[in-house]
């Protein structure tokens, strides 16, 4: 018998940048035909979820108009419904409400909001849409400005901890579900490195009450304390930092290279026969 019992269940969503200026593959895929063609890989790759995202966040980021960001989204979005197997999500990155809706329109599976909630109308509306799932993430001030005073540990604590409490509620009584609903501790996100680290260090806490998600792929903490300027350098020590997250109780892990993580999901199978 498969006994599988002991495997944290967990979901792997691969992360696509159709953006100029992202930190790790800005403008690798802002061509949408590109950015299909690294959602399919990821796909084959085995990630559950395709994460595509318009607007950079990284420290020191400019936001974009609406409008700009949807050129950009429309077309990969369309065509990743329309191609991908059923069985692939589909995710959008973005925090304004007007895309949200326009994202569903296209059949999107999750919602992806680094800003934590939408208005309550435009939430009561993604509740009403049964297949739709959502990702509030805990941000501290703007790209722009988010990183000139971050958080410290115990701050960033309280903060987070507060925040998933009011974001659960909200999320629960606009009509969301428990398996529906997903929460981000929003690792670099107005953080010091050591609030980074505590946060990532409390995950079993915070995984006994809701549906956990992690985006630590390639960050700049795992780049300063290892000394690694390239992004892409921090793929190995970013895996071994995702599978303790998992380890501990994370549900849903958004990286940019899908397939080790796969391939520790197998293992960790095979170990449980």
């Amino acid at each position: 018998m498969n006994n599988t019992e002991n495997l944290p269940p967990f979901l792997i969503m691969g992360i696509i940048n159709v953006t100029p200026d992202s930190f790790s593959d800005g403008g690798r895929f802002l061509n949408a035909e590109k950015a299909y063609s690294r959602a399919y890989q990821l796909a084959e790759d085995g990630a559950d979820l395709i994460d595509v995202g318009a607007e950079s966040s990284r420290p020191g980021a400019a936001p974009v108009s609406l409008e700009l960001e949807w050129r950009r989204l429309c077309p990969v979005l369309k065509r990743l419904r329309k191609n991908l197997p059923e069985d692939i999500k589909v995710s959008v990155d973005t925090y304004k409400p007007e895309l949200m809706r326009r994202a569903a329109a296209e059949g999107v599976d999750f919602i992806n909001n680094i800003r934590g909630l939408a208005d309550m109308e435009t939430l009561q509306y993604l509740a009403s849409l049964e297949h739709i799932s959502y990702l509030a993430m805990h941000k501290k001030g703007e790209p722009k400005n988010m990183q000139s005073a971050p958080l410290e540990a115990s701050e960033a604590m309280n903060e987070v901890s507060s925040f998933f409490l009011h974001a659960h509620k909200s999320l629960t009584a606009c009509g969301f579900k428990q398996d529906r609903i997903w929460l981000d501790p929003g690792i670099g996100f107005g953080k010091s490195d050591p609030a980074n680290l505590v946060l990532m260090q409390n995950t079993p806490k915070f995984a006994k009450k809701f549906n956990l998600a992690f985006g630590i792929s390639r960050k700049s903490q795992i780049g300063r304390l290892l000394n690694l300027e390239n992004p892409a350098d921090r793929d190995a020590p970013s895996k071994m930092a995702e599978i303790g997250l998992i380890l501990a109780g994370a549900r849903l892990v958004r990286t940019h290279e899908v397939a080790s993580l796969v391939r520790f999901r197998n293992i960790f199978s095979k170990a449980c026969l």
